[in-house]
């Protein structure tokens, strides 16, 4: 799994709001910068790091609630949620294929059939998912969400995404 990336700049004097701006901006970079990767459809841990860095902004969302006024902020919520909904059906479809998969040498012939046929129609259910992902990037596309999303954080927060600059770990080499 994917490293959480570290919130430039948090310390432990940071005003709530502060806090908010910080947490919340760089786990919504993170999770964007599988996007790519997991439009792509070649590795599955792209959509897998994607889905659960989408689930720290969803996490990071819900704590930081009170930073900002409930009205405006539950449609930024709800979005980042359908996001990770999207992203939730496709990445349980290739836990289940990985799983058959490893199963699949170790069955006997007969019965052998079912399971094959299993594996078969979780891919064709797969392969369904992906233009379901690509919409929904597409349509947040158009309706410039991250432009909205990152501006709203500002404002709120005085937290700009271009000074934060937030970053992925340092690889280890391993």
């Amino acid at each position: 799994m994917a490293r959480a990336w570290e919130v430039p700049g948090l310390r432990g004097t940071a005003r709530f709001r502060e806090a908010a701006g910080r947490v919340v901006l760089t786990r919504w970079r993170e999770m964007m910068s599988y996007r790519d990767g997991t439009l792509l459809g070649e590795d599955i841990e792209e959509l897998h790091a994607m889905r659960v860095s989408s689930r720290r902004l969803r996490a990071a969302m819900d704590a930081f609630a009170g930073a900002f006024p409930a009205r405006s902020f539950r449609p930024y919520l709800r979005q980042v949620k359908e996001i990770t909904d999207t992203l939730g059906g496709a990445r349980d479809l290739d836990v289940a294929m990985e799983g058959l998969g490893r199963l699949l040498p170790e069955l006997e012939e007969s019965e052998r059939a079912g399971v094959e046929g299993l594996h078969s129609r979780l891919r064709a259910d797969r392969t369904a998912e992906t233009p379901k992902i690509a919409e929904l990037f597409a349509r947040l596309d158009e309706e410039g969400f991250a432009t909205r999303f990152e501006a709203y954080l500002r404002r709120r927060t005085d937290v700009d995404v271009r000074r934060l600059n937030p970053r992925p770990p340092a690889s280890t080499g391993a």
